[in-house]
């Protein structure tokens, strides 16, 4: 797959999940298994302007010929890929997500694999030859 399709795929995930957590939090929330309450829903929200923002970031670079400007940017979406990969298998484990948490483990983990893959996968790949 080129990085281009990857990083629009990446994209969409990331604004989607920004829209709805923008929009209708306590729904998503809950779909988790957490109860939404107004500090809930505002930290949802925050977490939801984050990610809209990544996403629009991630859509907006990636036909770019720049390879420094795609390794930065697979740099941070891996760095930012390994944290969520790790705080939603915590919060899986220990019960504050329900067993939907499991897919935010599997939405992570893809997308880590993907941004390491293409960050370490032959140079040619980030130079666009």
């Amino acid at each position: 797959m080129k990085i281009g399709v990857f990083l629009a795929i990446a994209a969409a995930i990331a604004i989607i999940y920004g829209v709805a957590f923008i929009l209708v939090p306590g729904f998503v929330l809950t779909i988790y298994g957490m109860t939404a309450d107004a500090a809930l829903n505002l930290m949802a929200r925050y977490f939801g302007l984050t990610l809209l923002g990544l996403g629009l970031i991630t859509w907006l670079v990636r036909e770019t010929a720049d390879a420094k400007a795609l390794r930065g940017l697979l740099t941070g979406l891996a760095v930012q890929g390994a944290i969520g990969l790790i705080v939603s298998i915590w919060g899986t484990i220990n019960g504050t997500m329900n067993g939907m948490g499991w897919s935010a483990v599997l939405i992570y983990a893809i997308l880590l694999a993907g941004y390491l893959y293409y960050l370490f996968a032959d140079h040619t790949v980030l130079g666009r030859a």
